[in-house]
């Protein structure tokens, strides 16, 4: 029985309304706060899983969202939300069956059919995504997201054409609210880019990233002054000597996801993609306080939580750490022995590309050319800063010479992780695993250069980020090396 459904629902009406303005961590505290009142409610329940999915708690999402199925057994938003919170514990087979339990209920459930499409493609099982979207083809008045299915395999299968009409009848469907044309704008923009029509792209990117918040950015100042070697000396390290955890870090599209699948490849390699443990464990009490017992313990449950993803058989597990410039000092004491690999990038592509993404709440700081390359600037400043203080190797992996003779790098990635090399690293397109980012489509084909150099096709519309730049904006660089772009941008 609810304790005060009262005090419940004002908590649940503020973290609903935190929501809508993208304020994640006040939507998580006042919603947990109406779960701990009205425990029974679907509602809270519902809303609290969405918000732990967006600040990156699956686990937790799983667990409550399963409780909310069993309230609301018949209810597809609710089996849809759950789906999510599989895929981000990477639990896809279960993933499938839930949407598949919800597809039964509801055949014509949009957004269901979109994420099952979307997982078939970000798993490379292209045949199962073409069936989908055949079976969709036959409702009459499709919701908006079946047009989008449709237009974003029709761009994987390079059918431009026809992901145009699909995005066009989405943008004048009635029923199409403003997320669902942001994502169709967003998706118009990789079809034109496609195609070679730069400038009807970059407008399409230009209408999807308006319809955002302009989001928070890194600053640096303050974290590089917060973590000096006096404070760094002041917290200890771990004695559970473990070489197991390898951090991949970098700005979003600068080659992370390349980097993790070639290394993933490896026989004795997993990765559990993006882990939001370690920034957790450093918002819960300040780093100075943190005892010898305290950083064994977080380090401990950081290997068990490895253990817990993907067993313990693998001598190296991968943390595609995206925002550690946040957590390294914090890593750097848990895990003296951790391999570090900072994946660069040329500075314009890098914030093109994310530009180009659809991130949706994740990357609130890709919306604005010039947020992007404040942003840019921060996170170099703050590795430079950890590259001087910290006594852990942090190895740089430059996305252009990856591309350009992959072989010689993949063998220096799996030497700085202290394994021996294997040919299955150069083989890692060839892998049925799960992708759950945006460079999902871009890993299942070999390696080559087409977006070396990508921003020149939209130079004459980046002034102000390449203003923002400064001299990180090398435009005088060889364009020799410089091809039309294609779908492998930046993985």
């Amino acid at each position: 029985m609810a304790k005060n459904t009262r005090k419940a629902a004002e908590c649940f009406l503020k973290g609903t309304q935190a929501i809508k303005i993208e304020n994640f961590g006040i939507a998580r505290v006042m919603l947990l706060k109406a779960h701990e009142l009205d425990k029974d409610n679907p509602d809270i329940m519902l809303r609290l899983g969405q918000v732990l999915i967006a600040v990156g708690y699956a686990q937790d999402a799983v667990i409550v969202l399963r409780k909310c199925v069993k309230r609301k057994p018949n209810f597809p938003d609710s089996l849809l939300l759950l789906s999510q919170a599989l895929m981000g514990i990477n639990e896809i087979d279960e993933m499938h069956a839930v949407l598949d339990k919800a597809l039964t209920w509801d055949p014509t459930h949009g957004a269901c059919l979109h994420a099952k499409l979307t997982g078939y493609i970000n798993s490379g099982q292209l045949e199962l995504a073409s069936q989908v979207v055949e079976r969709a083809k036959k409702i009459a008045d499709p919701h908006p997201l079946i047009l989008l299915s449709r237009a974003k395999l029709a761009r994987v299968l390079k059918e431009y054409g026809e992901g145009i009409d699909a995005v066009e009848a989405l943008l004048a469907h009635p029923k199409a609210l403003d997320r669902h044309k942001r994502s169709a704008r967003f998706e118009l923009g990789h079809l034109y880019d496609a195609m070679g029509e730069y400038d009807q792209a970059f407008e399409s990117f230009k209408l999807a990233n308006a319809g955002h918040q302009q989001g928070k950015r890194l600053h640096a100042e303050p974290l590089i002054s917060m973590w000096t070697p006096e404070m760094l000396n002041a917290i200890p390290h771990s004695s559970i000597d473990s070489h197991r955890p390898v951090f991949i870090v970098g700005m979003p599209r600068s080659g992370t996801t390349l980097t993790e699948q070639i290394l993933s490849a490896h026989p004795v390699v997993s990765a559990i993609g993006e882990c939001p443990l370690i920034a957790q464990m450093l918002r819960r009490r300040s780093p100075t306080s943190l005892s010898a017992r305290d950083i064994d313990s977080y380090a401990q449950e950081y290997l068990d939580h490895l253990s817990h993803c993907v067993g313990d058989d693998q001598i190296r597990v991968i943390d595609k750490h995206i925002g550690a410039e946040r957590t390294l000092g914090l890593i750097s004491r848990m895990f003296p022995n951790a391999k570090v690999i900072n994946c660069l990038r040329d500075p314009i592509d890098t914030c093109l590309s994310c530009y180009f993404q659809n991130f949706g709440t994740n990357v609130p700081f890709s919306r604005d050319l010039v947020q992007l390359g404040k942003q840019y600037l921060a996170y170099q400043q703050v590795m430079d800063h950890w590259r001087e203080v910290l006594d852990i190797e942090i190895y740089p992996s430059r996305y252009e010479e990856l591309v350009a003779d992959p072989e010689p790098k993949a063998r220096e990635l799996v030497a700085h992780i202290g394994l021996e090399f294997d040919e299955a690293c150069l083989r890692f397109h060839e892998s049925r695993k799960h992708v759950a980012t945006a460079s999902s489509v871009q890993v299942r084909r070999p390696i080559y250069q087409s977006s070396r150099q990508r921003w020149r096709n939209y130079e004459h519309h980046l002034a102000p980020l390449i203003e923002q730049l400064g001299e990180h904006a090398n435009t005088d660089s060889d364009l020799s090396s410089s091809t039309n772009s294609s779908i492998e941008d930046g993985a």
